[in-house]
């Protein structure tokens, strides 16, 4: 067990565990049809998407991954990632959330499934599998285990992952929601109080700002400028996310939804401040001998805000590390097994599956999710590394077709869909798998970069270019398409999402 954890504050994470395992208890419901299981009776309030969005979208990947950038980086974590990620939230706010929820849909490869048909629909469904996968807040739930209490990382996500595969099944949205609201309130109180404190305790803004390299206080850092893009980039998954589409099909309407995703963004704005705040705080630690010299990147934050807390204290903030991750695997993992049920076995095996059965297969498919995320968690080093994949691989597979759905009002084919999706998932596959065997595994980064010379100049293409690759080549698939393919659900789905 850490040396810098109490029993007393064992205390509060057993009884924190104890009433997640009760909500799930309290929200079964044995015989709740797939509508109210998966978007909870479409009846979310304001109050309850807030407190769902809010912390199923910023669970230990961002946690981790950004103080992670932060203690490497510096400022760019907020300015050259979080930034832009927070805009296209606010975009979605003002252009996407009414059009959503007017058309009813139930999830993301139904629009695909409306638009282009049910072959395009099914590898959207795949790749928006892959992107809900628990694998980010697994391997981080790993890390946490090993430092709360001192199990090995595969162990402590199998356990703790458990409960929260355990309560999503008894309950669905519904526990979750519940639960959420729980993770939220632990998750913002905690940072807030944990990272003044750190700060305090390394001796204030002037003692880090002389303690870490000045490159950190620079708002884009030193890191090489296409991986800064690649990193931005990234945040456009938010507009294609099928895990925030749920929440807005989910909400009482439109105009809640419109107001829950702004209150969020005013929340994860401060919550990316004060991660990004404490992770170069966490640096400020190291440097000053406060904390071990050789503490891991992806460790520091929680490591030096449980140092920084009173016994006590410091419980609560390691309950509302564990709620983050809990938060984003329970909501994350609910939307696979329906992709699994809902996307792939009810259009391609079984149309006419009753209610009933369709709740029991999403049952089985999220069981399925959650194992398949757990294998795949831990053949990453890194967890921004780990992000980045998923991240291309819905970006490159559906970000294309989704949004020429819902704004192109031009023609529209069903093979334009097919190639547009198929293509980009191939290219991603295939850049992955090619740079693995031709580039060289870099240890500072964590990537493979293939270096080459061309002309007298050395060129560098990192793992994390994919998407500069892989996007347009969807694209291009999607206008191949259009002047190949007869058009087929265009009229239908613009009128659906007037």
């Amino acid at each position: 067990m850490s040396n810098y954890v109490a029993n007393f504050d064992y205390v509060i994470i057993f009884f924190y565990i104890v009433m997640l395992i009760s909500v799930g208890i309290y929200s079964y419901k044995k015989d709740s049809t797939y509508d109210q299981f998966m978007l909870a009776g479409r009846g979310m309030t304001t109050p309850m998407l807030i407190s769902t969005m809010v912390s199923t979208y910023y669970g230990l990947d961002i946690l981790f991954g950004s103080s992670e950038m932060a203690f490497n980086d510096g400022l760019m974590a907020f300015f050259g990632y979080a930034l832009s990620t927070l805009v296209f939230y606010l975009f979605i706010a003002f252009y996407m959330s009414k059009k959503l929820r007017a058309a009813n849909f139930v999830s993301l490869p139904e629009i695909l499934e409306k638009a282009y048909g049910r072959k395009t629909s099914s590898i959207g469904a795949v790749s928006s599998m892959i992107y809900c996968l628990p694998t980010t807040s697994l391997f981080a739930l790993g890390r946490v285990s090993e430092f709360v209490f001192g199990i090995d990382a595969h162990y402590g996500a199998l356990l703790l992952g458990g409960i929260a595969l355990g309560y999503t099944l008894l309950g669905g949205l519904k526990a979750v929601a519940i639960t959420d609201t729980i993770q939220f309130s632990l998750m913002c109180i905690t940072v807030a109080v944990g990272v003044p404190l750190l700060v305090h305790e390394v001796g204030g803004f002037a003692a880090i700002k002389e303690a870490v390299p000045t490159g950190h206080f620079e708002f884009f850092g030193t890191v090489p400028p296409f991986l800064l893009l690649a990193y931005a980039s990234s945040s456009l998954a938010v507009l294609i996310d099928p895990s925030l589409y749920q929440r807005i099909f989910a909400s009482r309407s439109a105009k809640q939804a419109r107001n829950a995703i702004l209150a969020a963004t005013a929340i994860w704005t401060t919550f990316d401040w004060l991660v990004v705040a404490g992770g170069i705080a966490a640096l400020a630690a190291v440097s000053k001998g406060i904390l071990a010299s050789n503490v891991h990147p992806n460790d520091a934050f929680l490591i030096a805000v449980t140092y920084a807390l009173p016994i006590g204290l410091s419980g609560i903030f390691l309950a509302g590390v564990l709620a983050t991750a809990m938060s984003t695997i329970d909501g994350y993992t609910l939307v696979a097994g329906s992709n699994i049920s809902y996307d792939m076995y009810r259009p391609l095996i079984k149309p006419d599956a009753s209610d009933k059965e369709l709740v029991k297969v999403t049952k089985i498919s999220i069981v399925i999710a959650w194992t398949i995320g757990y294998l795949v968690a831990f053949q990453f080093e890194r967890i921004m590394a780990l992000l980045i994949f998923v991240t291309t691989v819905i970006l490159a597979t559906v970000f294309v077709p989704v949004l020429m759905a819902l704004f192109y009002q031009g023609k529209k084919t069903a093979l334009a869909g097919l190639l547009s999706c198929s293509m980009g998932l191939v290219s991603v596959l295939t850049f992955y798998i090619g740079l693995s065997r031709i580039g060289d595994y870099n240890e500072v980064w964590g990537t493979y970069i293939w270096t080459f010379t061309l002309a007298d100049n050395t060129y560098s293409i990192w793992q994390e270019y994919s998407l500069f690759f892989c996007l347009p080549i969807s694209l291009l698939g999607f206008f191949i398409g259009n002047i190949f393919g007869k058009t087929t659900g265009d009229n239908k789905i613009r009128g659906d999402l007037k």
